[in-house]
């Protein structure tokens, strides 16, 4: 690849039309070895292409100069030097085009040709007007940079539009939270960007003579500063829409269950909904507005019928609302409201355009999506306790909550059946109808008839030990096939008996009865949070922890559906909190993923006063704990009791998230940053040499004594690494307030003498090597007796989180003080990669300049390089440049610095990178 471009030729429309259209030209120029031209993807000005189109840019070799001379099909002639192309189009008006690269192909018989990537065209435009690229074209951030890339005639407006989002970030070093004074900051900044963007002469006179490049022009800009600003507005998005994500999380959470046919759905869409879903679900790993709203359109857009002759039907905003609410619900994404408030308010390039235009309709139906399930419409009441406690529920009442049904509620819903046959089914239907007494009089009448039997000796036991001796299957067997098979109506031999006793346990269901899906009584009434009914059950000798076929108890149950009541009679009954379902989740993770913040305190509180145990940091199935599902779905309060409780937010699940990373606002955030987790829980010793804490001893003798003592083995050192722990804990809580002084008073340092021993010259000692009792002493005073190595549970030490603020001042004390430089935390980073993340080129310098190794790579391969080109430090990049990185380097995902930087679209990053790659490829 030359000159640092790259596209998948491939797939450029010039060659895919070259190839498909006229075949037997192509055909005709691989055995003939003529060399193949295509202008690069975003060159070209139209794409619709003529035979005169490929025949300009196929290069036939002359005989006498095959490698430098050449003749187009149209009898032009060409010349080759330096990687440019030189095309005659008239006399003393030369055409140039840069070969970006070239690729070999080979056909299905093994015979290569020759693909040229052009930077421009072989053939002048003949449209006065320039490129007139719809805006159907801008498809993503790619096509954006390509449009004022190619009209500008170079990257100077994209040079100019990231200089005004750097001064406007260095202007705005903490952005609003509110959305409107958010808004207009912006606003100004794309106004200034768009200003800026039209002084370059060839985009105002382009723009000037067609609209649609006007309007792709303002979407370009629109689209290129929304990429560079993402990192830095959506947080403060998140953050002020946090009331209205959680709100709308605990919606969505608590109709996880919901499924097609309980919205409406019509069965010839089914095929359509898991495309639709896929597609929808990436709507979160776009930056920009147009992509986003570009998903929005695909999505909507896989939802189709045909009708008999395989035509595509039109769908009617009735058919397609229910679809897309569906969607929205099965989507897993924590944040759409903030993703519909970033749409809505920060489209400024759509301003003026009315209610007509069509990114508008995507994102009001959005809008109606989102409001239609804020509502509540399609989830009943929004507390449930205040229906499923109503003394006397009207059956007007009960059909309105049961417009939706869940799968599971509607596994155990019977059809209609003659209520005179008191079956399970029966039985559960009284318990949603909430008739207590009805019940507790049906299951009592049945237990004390199968009392009877037991003391007749003909209980159902009896039928299962002695069901061998009847050869008869009575499995499904009506009642008059029953009596049929009797030997008279009314017989009572031992065999008759088990035949009608068979029967009756059929249509007699006790307290620890089971449907087909193992749901018993008590499981039926804490899904419906029926607390009346729960206590009569209990009180006649209900299994507590039965489970059905997903492992599930009553106590699962009621925590997610958020009966609160329900929830305390199992516990005070003896309900297991630790007992896991077929996902390994326990009650916790229930009540909270569904944002049951009553619930949830109601088994927090019930272990703490009950002295029972509950591991706030149980892990299900993928290894997610309570607390990373209250940070992914935004329940602030529910963060915030399960940290005070001992929530561990560093802890990591399957896919090395910890709660830190799922969080999507600046809310929930600080709530995990306050944070002081119970170091007699959690202790992780990561050191073999405990040191001494706080000992102060005067003679010599004693000291050697002491060291003594702690290398031979200590009893204490669990308690000393405990107290260890609580001091990391208060050094890192000060480093994080900015205050060296306090935490080098918590590490036993005399800041002062710090101060002091900068101006203490080497010459003032009687030699370089010197230890008489003068010298030491000075040198000794600063230098702490607490180990500036030690770390908390995560590897963190203090010189990575004095890295991490960009405290210059405090990294040299603890260097002074033997710190390691090139420690690692649990991720494999050292303070050098924590600096580059938080662009802290001071910081770096102080630690390239006493040995910190600039290739250390972390866990995921990166080096502290490749994490400055990822998140854009254009100043950590300079740094670490001028300390002769290696890069060639490659992270676990094959990528160098320079590939990040390309993907991130981070274009002075990519500059730098390429001129100190020039600079060392002369010097060599």
């Amino acid at each position: 690849m030359e000159g640092g471009y790259d596209e998948i030729i491939s797939d450029n429309p010039f060659f895919v039309e070259f190839k498909k259209e006229y075949s037997d030209l192509f055909q005709h120029c691989i055995s003939e070895s003529w060399i193949v031209c295509v202008p690069r993807i975003g060159s070209l000005n139209t794409r619709v292409f003529t035979i005169e189109d490929f025949c300009a840019h196929i290069l036939v070799p002359s005989d006498e100069l095959p490698e430098t001379h050449y003749s187009t099909l149209t009898e032009k002639q060409v010349t080759v030097g330096n990687k440019v192309i030189t095309l005659e189009v008239t006399k003393g008006l030369p055409l140039h085009s840069h070969i970006l690269f070239e690729e070999t192909f080979y056909t299905e018989d093994f015979i290569k040709y020759k693909v040229w990537c052009l930077e421009t065209p072989l053939e002048p435009s003949t449209n006065n007007g320039g490129v007139d690229v719809t805006k159907d074209c801008l498809s993503s951030i790619n096509d954006c940079i390509d449009l004022l890339w190619t009209q500008a005639a170079g990257r100077q407006v994209l040079d100019q539009i990231e200089l005004n989002v750097q001064l406007f970030l260095k202007k705005n070093p903490s952005l609003p939270l509110a959305i409107a004074p958010l808004k207009d900051a912006v606003s100004e900044l794309y106004t200034q960007c768009l200003q800026a963007t039209l002084q370059n002469r060839r985009l105002r006179e382009k723009s000037k003579s067609s609209k649609h490049i006007m309007e792709n022009i303002k979407v370009a800009v629109e689209c290129y500063m929304q990429q560079l600003l993402f990192d830095y507005i959506f947080k403060p998005i998140c953050t002020s829409c946090s009331y209205e994500d959680s709100h709308l999380n605990k919606k969505i959470r608590n109709m996880s269950d919901i499924q097609l046919r309980d919205l409406d759905i019509k069965k010839d869409l089914y095929h359509a909904v898991p495309r639709a879903k896929q597609i929808l679900s990436k709507i979160d790993s776009y930056n920009t507005i147009l992509e986003k709203v570009l998903c929005l359109k695909q999505a909507l857009n896989a939802i189709h019928k045909k009708d008999t002759s395989n035509n595509i039907v039109f769908l009617t905003a009735d058919d397609l609302l229910p679809v897309f609410v569906f969607l929205l619900i099965k989507s897993g994404l924590p944040n759409w409201y903030s993703q519909f408030t970033y749409m809505k308010e920060f489209r400024f390039s759509g301003v003026g355009k009315g209610d007509g235009d069509e990114s508008t309709f995507l994102i009001t139906t959005l809008e109606a999506v989102i409001e239609h399930i804020q509502s509540g419409a399609l989830a009943g009441p929004p507390d449930p306790e205040s229906y499923y406690y109503d003394s006397n529920p009207s059956e007007d009442s009960l059909s309105s909550t049961e417009q939706r049904r869940s799968s599971l509620t509607e596994s155990v819903s019977p059809p209609e059946m003659n209520p005179r046959e008191e079956t399970l089914d029966y039985v559960f239907d009284l318990i949603k109808a909430n008739h207590t007494e009805q019940v507790q009089m049906v299951l009592e009448r049945n237990h004390k008839h199968l009392i009877n039997m037991e003391d007749n000796e003909k209980t159902a036991m009896n039928l299962v030990l002695n069901e061998a001796l009847d050869n008869d299957d009575d499995s499904d067997t009506s009642d008059l096939e029953l009596y049929q098979k009797l030997c008279h109506p009314l017989c009572n031999c031992k065999k008759c008996c088990q035949k009608i006793s068979k029967n009756l346990l059929k249509i007699s269901p006790t307290v620890n009865s089971r449907d087909s899906h193992g749901l018993t009584p008590l499981h039926i009434a804490s899904i419906h949070g029926k607390a009346a009914i729960v206590e009569v059950l209990i009180e006649m000798g209900a299994e507590i922890n039965t489970s059905d076929l997903n492992e599930c108890t009553p106590l699962h149950y009621s925590a997610s559906r958020g009966h609160q009541n329900a929830l305390l009679l199992l516990l005070h009954s003896g309900a297991d909190m630790k007992k896991t379902n077929i996902d390994k989740n326990t009650p916790l993770h229930m009540a909270v993923n569904n944002g049951h913040i009553n619930c949830v305190k109601a088994l927090i509180y019930f272990a703490e006063h009950g002295r029972k145990q509950i591991d706030v940091n149980a892990c299900n199935e993928g290894g997610t704990t309570p607390l990373h599902m209250a940070a992914k779905w935004g329940y602030e309060g529910i963060a915030k009791l399960l940290i005070e409780n001992g929530a561990d937010p560093s802890l990591q699940n399957r896919n090395g998230k910890t709660a830190f990373d799922l969080a999507h606002n600046l809310k929930i955030l600080h709530v995990l940053k306050s944070s002081t987790p119970n170091m007699y829980e959690y202790i992780h010793i990561t050191s073999y040499d405990v040191k001494k804490l706080n000992v102060k001893v005067d003679h010599p003798f004693s000291q050697m004594l002491q060291n003594l003592k702690i290398r031979s083995g200590d009893r204490n050192k669990a308690c000393k690494t405990v107290e260890n722990l609580k001091r990391i804990e208060r050094i890192l809580q000060a480093i994080s307030y900015g205050d060296v002084k306090l935490a080098c008073f918590y590490m036993n340092i005399d800041y002062e003498v710090y101060l002091n021993s900068k101006n203490y010259s080497k010459e003032s000692q009687c030699h370089p090597l010197c230890e008489c009792i003068c010298c030491k002493k000075n040198t000794l005073r600063c230098i702490s007796d607490f180990d500036v190595n030690f770390c908390d549970s995560n590897g963190v030490t203090a010189l990575h989180d004095a890295a991490r603020y960009g405290l210059d001042e405090l990294c040299n004390i603890l260097i002074l003080n033997k710190a390691n430089v090139n420690i690692t935390n649990r991720k494999g980073q050292t303070p050098l990669h924590l600096a580059a993340l938080n662009n802290k080129s001071v910081v770096l310098q102080c630690l390239l300049n006493n040995g910190a190794n600039i290739n250390a790579i972390d866990l995921s391969g990166n080096t502290a390089l490749h994490d400055a080109c990822d998140v854009g430090n254009i100043g950590a990049t300079k740094t670490l440049i001028g300390f002769n990185p290696d890069l060639t380097m490659l992270n676990a995902s094959e990528k160098s610095p320079l590939d990040v930087a390309k993907e991130k679209v981070h274009l002075t990053i990519i500059d730098l990178i390429e001129k100190y790659v020039n600079k060392t490829s002369i010097y060599k």
